[in-house]
């Protein structure tokens, strides 16, 4: 965060004592288990107003759900708790909530995998991306209509690209990218529109080390 300030507001950072005021205004928890997490929200709900928090990143929803192994309708119950919980955090604060979503490959015969557990087994990137090329977000269907703003981060042929695939304000579009030390950086401010079920689509041509994930905000 330092650096991406450095690069981006020099003559603000170049300020003595900015770059460390800046950082002591970040608060970082680490829960190791959903159950962990459960707590870290209830006391963020009360700790909002405290500290005049104005941002609230949740990264990621998704590992926290499969370290914990929980598969069906026990699974979709506690997604849904959550997601209610998260809402009402966004709604009591009137602060942005972003929560960041991972992919899992989607085999033929229906089962699913994340491409960090096709590593874990010894098979390269390329080898799990020829298994299974089908990619889909990994909280599903039920947490695809709670979210009130869906952006998806892919590579396609050698270029990464942002694509605003659920707006209340605006129509589909993608943007080109790329990662510099200031951050996300657009190569234009002209996006291309996409309508149809190729917005939602996920892609990693050229990129199989990389994964994508999509990253959705509740307010």
């Amino acid at each position: 965060m330092i650096e991406i300030g450095f690069n981006s507001f020099p003559e603000v950072f170049q300020t003595e004592g900015m770059a460390q005021e800046m950082a002591g205004r970040i608060l970082v928890l680490r829960p190791t288990s959903l159950s962990e997490f459960t707590d870290s929200l209830q006391k963020i709900k009360v700790s909002l107003f405290q500290h005049g928090v104005k941002l609230l990143i949740i990264d990621s929803m998704a590992a926290l759900l499969s370290g914990e192994g929980v598969q069906g309708p026990q699974r979709q119950h506690s997604l849904g708790w959550h997601i209610s919980f998260i809402k009402s955090v966004a709604e009591f604060s009137r602060i942005p909530v972003v929560v960041t979503n991972q992919v899992r490959s989607q085999s033929r015969d229906g089962t699913s995998h994340y491409s960090f557990q096709e590593q874990s087994r010894g098979e390269s990137p390329v080898a799990a991306s020829k298994l299974d090329s089908h990619l889909v977000a990994a909280l599903g269907i039920h947490w695809a209509h709670a979210v009130s703003i869906r952006l998806i981060f892919e590579s396609r042929s050698g270029q990464r690209f942002i694509k605003l695939a659920k707006s209340p304000v605006s129509p589909p579009f993608a943007f080109a990218f790329n990662i510099t030390s200031s951050g996300i950086s657009l190569l234009n401010d002209d996006g291309v529109e996409m309508p149809g079920p190729e917005i939602h689509s996920i892609s990693c041509q050229g990129h199989n080390d990389v994964i994508n994930f999509g990253s959705e905000m509740m307010h």
